[in-house]
């Protein structure tokens, strides 16, 4: 049963073939990522797409509805009260899903993996069916350019590496710490690095626990205090957003995301990937203003808040730093380690 503000706004038939890799998103006015986004995942093997359309206002809903392989879903609801859109998206995935190999992505998330130039989804897929895999884990990646942001001039329709090419090379791979005489974190590793962090959560990026427990503790404590009374409002440090997702997965129904990033535990591949996420185009600034104005991302839009103070320091802000690589294949990301191969796969 689909919520219902959702309301579909295409004709397309929907077939029952299993086969199908699917791919399920939320957007809002994307005009500028959403061709080649298409594009990228038709190549890669997707055959359907089902968006749900948050009221965009910049022809994203008529470009969507003009593509035979979209399956349109128009809401005007709150982004924010549907805990990022999953109210919309788990249903969706429950109804269509089910059977079929699935992608969770947003607009400005491209997924590769090793040997991604040479080996499609389908590929890929069927390796994981074979070895009885459920689901790979991706670091989320932010990719931006040499220049500074307000020089950022991509192309719509373009590859998004035209505009942004470069990312965060020092990532530390930690292990999640689930809480006492309760089921093992999943998934159980964490990235901690990017440009991100580096700027807006400097505290918290480091592989040290201290300083990230830190913060948990003492906003779970503050939370508990607000809840009963104590205080006026939730204090403390804000949290640092997570960069890693489990965006493919064999989806089945009673499984369900509980945060954009995590789902219920499934048995992940060795073969992990990357989502390379293209936040930073020349539409970055209007974003930040809107994601503060409507407050809708998480943790009161912390993260937006951080960059909106940035911006206004420095006008002519830019994510290099010494420690920035350029990305030309997926073999960049296998050598740095910040993506995984397997031996059975590189066969």
């Amino acid at each position: 049963m689909l919520p219902p503000d959702l309301k579909r706004l295409d004709t397309h038939g929907i077939p029952e073939d299993k086969s199908e890799i699917r791919l399920f998103g939320v957007v809002r006015n994307e005009s500028l990522r959403m061709p080649y986004f298409l594009d990228y995942y038709r190549r890669m093997g997707v055959m359907r797409f089902f968006i749900v359309d948050n009221d965009s206002q910049d022809g994203t809903t008529e470009f969507l509805l003009a593509q035979p392989d979209c399956c349109v879903f128009h809401t005007i609801g709150s982004y924010a009260a549907t805990r990022a859109g999953l109210d919309w998206l788990n249903p969706l995935m429950y109804q269509y899903g089910d059977g079929h190999w699935i992608i969770l992505a947003d607009a400005d998330e491209i997924l590769v993996y090793p040997r991604c130039e040479q080996t499609n989804l389908p590929e890929l897929c069927r390796w994981l069916d074979r070895r009885g895999y459920q689901g790979a884990f991706a670091l989320l990646l932010d990719m931006y350019s040499s220049r500074p942001l307000h020089e950022v001039n991509y192309k719509r329709g373009e590859n998004f590496l035209n505009a942004c090419d470069h990312f965060d090379r020092d990532y530390h791979f930690v292990s999640r710490q689930g809480l006492p005489f309760l089921k093992p974190a999943f998934p159980p590793v964490e990235p901690i690095g990017g440009p991100r962090l580096r700027l807006c959560f400097p505290r918290q990026n480091t592989p040290k626990l201290w300083p990230r427990l830190r913060v948990k503790l003492v906003r779970r404590l503050s939370g508990l205090a607000f809840r009963f009374g104590l205080v006026k409002k939730v204090g403390g440090e804000k949290f640092a957003p997570q960069s890693f997702k489990i965006p493919l997965v064999k989806w089945k129904r009673g499984y369900a995301y509980v945060t954009n990033h995590r789902l219920n535990p499934v048995r992940l591949a060795p073969v992990t990937g990357a989502l390379l996420h293209f936040k930073y185009f020349q539409d970055f600034s209007a974003r930040v203003r809107d994601a503060v104005e409507r407050n809708i991302h998480f943790d009161d839009s912390a993260e937006y808040k951080r960059y909106g103070e940035l911006l206004s320091r420095n006008p002519e802000l830019s994510m290099v730093y010494e420690g920035s690589a350029e990305y030309r294949t997926s073999a960049d990301l296998v050598r740095l380690r910040l993506i995984n191969s397997d031996p059975e796969w590189e066969c």
